[in-house]
This record gives structure tokens, sequence and C-alpha cells, in this order.
């Protein structure tokens, strides 16, 4: 059985679709595991609503403050487990899924012999263009690369392939995974949380993770946080880049991200943005400094 996790924070507006589409899927054995992060909007009462009018089992655990998409991704992996679920299947909610979109990222997990699978990921509304069809990481400027993006879809990915990294947008995994690798890092809170796992599945404990091009899905990307340019985005992104360099480098990687940082801020963003905003990112910087820092106390 497959227990399959997403973390509602005001989500009302794309469950309907996201709920459609499970409920045609070809692949039935599984449970819908919705953890609602304390939405502003009525996305609980939505999730309530829906789960009634669809085949499969809905478990909604609402929660009472906002934890952030790692912490409310490990109350819902935990309740899988508990269930004895033998994949977990994490998942945006901003999604459209094919109705083989499960079955045959499933079967590609089998036959590929992999832990770890992530499908083939379309723009929403848009005529075949890739979003995702895996990744990589960036060494440099820590950031991670998505294999196909923006390209129209001509078949040039039409075959599984291994993968170091992927967004956990839409990941299945085998249950055993988090006993060898452990859980989603909370203080993360959202982004990055996805690339440290996935860093410490593939990277550290050499888990297989694979493309499975016959798995379709489409992403209404960054729904909930407002997009990859918001504010919000922005802060989260310079605090914890730093965090993961800090926790994951070793010294002179460390070194040669940090000097790429200060010759960024001082050629680049000291000068095309608002002294407010360059004061707030070296705050962030100096927060992700702080987070590792806690690690040890």
């Amino acid at each position: 059985m497959i227990g399959i996790v997403t973390v509602l924070y005001n989500s009302a507006p794309v469950l309907e679709d996201f709920f459609r589409t499970l409920n045609d899927q070809t692949y039935k054995d599984f449970v819908l595991y919705v953890i609602d992060n304390k939405s502003k909007d009525n996305s609980l009462d939505e999730a309530d609503k829906l789960s009634k009018a669809v085949d499969f089992k809905t478990v909604i655990l609402p929660q009472d403050t906002n934890w952030g998409i790692a912490k409310g991704n490990n109350i819902g992996i935990e309740a899988a487990l508990k269930d004895n679920c033998e994949y977990i299947l994490l998942s945006n909610n901003d999604i459209v899924l094919e109705k083989t979109a499960i079955e045959e990222l499933l079967n590609g997990l089998l036959s590929e012999k992999a832990s770890l699978v992530v499908p083939k990921i379309y723009y929403w509304n848009m005529d075949r263009i890739i979003w995702m069809v895996g990744g990589d990481f960036r060494w440099l400027r820590v950031r991670t690369n998505h294999i196909g993006g923006g390209e129209k879809d001509q078949g040039q990915y039409n075959f599984n392939s291994i993968r170091e990294y992927a967004p956990t947008c839409f990941m299945l995994i085998e249950s055993n995974v988090f006993n060898r690798v452990g859980m989603m890092d909370e203080k993360y809170f959202v982004y990055f949380d996805d690339t440290d796992f996935v860093w410490r599945a593939v990277k550290k404990g050499n888990e297989r993770l694979c493309y499975i091009f016959k798995s379709i899905i489409y992403h209404k990307v960054s729904f909930s946080t407002g997009g990859g340019a918001s504010e919000f985005t922005q802060k989260l992104m310079f605090r914890n880049v730093v965090y993961f360099s800090l926790k994951h480098f070793n010294y002179l990687h460390c070194f040669c991200v940090f000097l790429y940082l200060f010759f960024k801020f001082i050629l680049k963003d000291f000068w095309t943005q608002p002294l407010k905003n360059s004061l707030t990112e070296l705050s962030c910087y100096k927060e992700g400094v702080n987070l590792y820092r806690n690690l040890y106390k």
C-alpha cells in the first residue's frame, strides 16, 4: 500500500483537481494523508468535503500552527509508517495527475530496482512544456537544476534515467529509506528541505533515484508560497543555502560557496536592490549560520 502525503497551506483553489485526478488513478491501493498547516483559507473544509466524494481513504490531520512543509511531511510520513504503508508518496497538492501516473511510477521503481522515483512533470496549462525530468546539483551556487526545464517535449527524455536530484513535489519512496536516511529536516521550514533529504539519500546514502518517463503529472508551480520571486521565498532561500552548506560541505567547499555569495552580494545584489533588502539578505545569511550552530547545542 502507498501512503500519499500532502501538506496544505491556503491550498483550497487547487484541491478539486488534485482529489479528482487521484480518484481517477488506475492504481487504487493507497491512502491519502492530508496535513493542514492551519491554513487561513477554507483548505481544511474543502479537503474534508472532497474526501467524502472520492473512492479512496483520506486521513485528515489538522494542525494548530503552521509547522512548515518539512514538519508537515514528517507528520504525514509517520502516520503512513504507523499504518504499515510499504511506500510513501510525497506530493504537492498543486498538481494534476494523468490516470496512470502512480501505477507507472510504482512499476518503474520495481523495474529499475530504485528506492526513490519521480515522474515527468509538465507546466500546467502549457502545451507539453517540461517543468522537470529529474535534476542535478550545482556545486558552487548551491542550487539545483531541473533537467529539461522550459523545453518543449518532443520525446527527448522518453527513457528512464538515474538522477542525483529531484524535488519531492511528487516522489515515490520505499518506506525503509526513512529508516536508513532519516526524516525531513524541520529546521528548513520550507525550501531546501527536499534538497537536504535527497542529498542525504543519494549523495551520502547511495540510494538509487530514478526518473520514470511514462509517469506524467502537471504542476501549478509555487501556488502556496507566492512563486519563486516572492519576499518569503527569497528570505528562506538566503537563510537555508547557508545552513545547507555548513551542514553538508567540507571547509574548502564552504569557503568557495561563501566567497561566491560575498562577491554576488558586493557586485550585484547591493547595487540592484533597495538598502533594506540588502540588510535583510545579510541578516538571513547570519540566521543560517545560527541555525547550523543550534545543531550542536
